[in-house]
């Protein structure tokens, strides 16, 4: 992310430059007191200040030429901001906060010898380059005033923060949004970051030096940031409705990559929120990234409970049938103490097979009995336990009370309410039938009948189309609809499908 936007930078300011406003309408220029009282910016530290309609204010920045970002005959220094707050009655297309730079002092007297650019989205980005020429002296100093537009108000205010670095961006935004929300039951939500890291090297990972946070919204805010939204401080400091001090979080390696997850708990039943994510690079004083942000809506009524982080299935992360006579915590404990008693039989079998043998007589070239055994348990994990929605999405199979996927569930969870079940996704079932030795037998349907009653094949949505337990960061999707005239070819794998 932090090299797009040095070649964006680059790119825009090689090509092209906003033209300085106009400074008429009785607006005053600085005095050359005013200009020596410039509050001086120092590297990687950013400067919060508030200021007033029609105001400007000045800042410096001394160059140092020994060391920084550049190649033979410049160095390029890094101007990045955001606006914390702004008068209400500023809207989203209204001129907004100006900033002027230069290495030459007279700026201060003549914007027109200045670079300009505006804040957009109270975000504002530049970059200056020095020529090796311009630095001979070694006390290069980089000028940069900023300026508010008049306003009907005459007591209008916008707080802001700068920041200028000779090595990096003290401020960015992404239009990724980088968190996702992993499901919801009536009165909480799972949301967990993008995949962190890619080497496998999870051992020293602290979440309390996480540099992510999650700021939650309530949906009446839905619009609180239209002109805001790649402001990193407008998101800390807005309405939020709860902030990090709020939030469980902890990371999870349960789609095969190191993620940050965040429990988000006291919500309200079918209700919208917005999720705000953003990182901090050395601390909150010391500038940050935000991402973009994504709404969620929890359930509308308690048949189901999130769980996540079991033991044996540490693969499931979802809503499932409950009972309001089992907390959290036994749920968990039953449905994964359950898919753990009947693997047993699965392992036992599993090693009868020849893992170990030589190269011409093992099972497969390119798969292994550990492959196998780990599809397997994602394929039982996710017909043992099954998700739970109180949504009616096409796909989902309603259950009554006393009607659920087995006996075991009826006899033992007991749900109390109706619900709709999210099936498994299809390519469950394909990967133990790819994974697993052919001695085996394992066979899935083959039949969009046969499919239906126990996998789905997911399309993309607003809510889950199937119910896919594994790596997700390493799944090729089979979303497309399977039609094959042909008998039915059904192994019924164990009576629980």
């Amino acid at each position: 992310m932090r090299w797009f936007f040095f070649i964006l930078f680059y790119t825009i300011l090689c090509i092209d430059i906003d033209e300085p406003i106009n400074l008429g309408s009785g607006i005053s220029l600085p005095s050359l007191e005013q200009r020596d009282k410039s509050e001086g910016l120092q590297e990687f530290t950013p400067i919060k200040s508030t200021i007033g309609q029609s105001e400007t204010q000045f800042f410096s920045f001394n160059v140092n030429t020994s060391s920084g970002v550049g190649e033979y005959y410049e160095f390029l220094i890094f101007l990045t901001g955001n606006i914390c707050s702004q008068p209400s009655n500023v809207d989203a297309n209204d001129t907004s906060l100006a900033v002027y730079y230069s290495f030459n002092s007279s700026m201060f007297q003549n914007f027109e010898l200045a670079q300009m650019e505006l804040f957009h989205n109270g975000y504002f980005q530049a970059l200056a380059d020095v020529p090796i020429t311009s630095t001979e002296n070694q006390n290069t100093v980089l000028y940069i005033a900023v300026r508010a537009p008049q306003n009907v108000d005459i007591t209008s205010t916008w707080m802001y923060e700068i920041g200028v670095s000779q090595n990096d961006l003290v401020f960015q935004w992404d239009d990724r949004s980088w968190a996702t929300l992993v499901d919801t039951d009536e009165d909480s939500a799972l949301i967990v970051t993008g995949n962190l890291t890619s080497d496998g090297d999870y051992e020293n990972v602290n979440v309390s030096n996480s540099r992510f946070s999650l700021y939650i919204y309530s949906d009446e805010y839905r619009h609180y940031f239209d002109s805001l939204n790649s402001s990193w401080c407008a998101i800390r400091n807005g309405p939020v409705l709860l902030d990090p001090s709020k939030l469980e979080s902890s990371f999870t390696t349960r789609s095969g990559g190191l993620q940050q997850q965040f429990h988000v708990t006291g919500l309200n039943s079918s209700t919208r929120y917005i999720a705000y994510l953003v990182s901090d690079f050395a601390g909150k004083d010391f500038g940050g990234a935000v991402y973009q942000p994504f709404e969620f809506e929890t359930m509308d009524k308690d048949a189901c409970d999130l769980i996540y982080d079991l033991e044996f299935c540490n693969k499931v992360a979802y809503a499932v049938p409950n009972n309001p006579s089992l907390t959290k915590e036994e749920l968990r404990t039953m449905y994964d103490d359950r898919a753990q008693a009947l693997f047993q039989n699965f392992s036992k079998a599993l090693q009868q097979i020849p893992c170990n043998a030589s190269q011409d007589s093992v099972f497969s070239p390119i798969r292994t009995c550990d492959d196998c055994a780990l599809s397997y348990k994602n394929w039982l994990c996710a017909v043992t336990i099954p998700r739970c929605s109180t949504r009616n999405i096409t796909g989902y199979v309603s259950r009554d009370v006393g009607n659920n996927r087995n006996s075991w569930i009826d006899d033992n969870i007991q749900p109390y309410q109706e619900y709709y079940e999210v099936l498994p996704c299809f390519n469950v079932c394909e990967a133990i039938v790819r994974d697993c030795p052919a001695d085996f037998n394992f066979v899935c349907p083959k039949h969009n009948d046969s499919i239906k009653l126990s996998y789905y094949w997911g399309v993309d949505g607003e809510f889950p189309t199937c119910n896919f337990v594994g790596d997700s960061f390493d799944v090729t999707s089979t979303a497309v609809k399977l039609v094959v005239n042909s008998l039915l070819a059904l192994v019924v794998l164990v009576h629980l499908i």
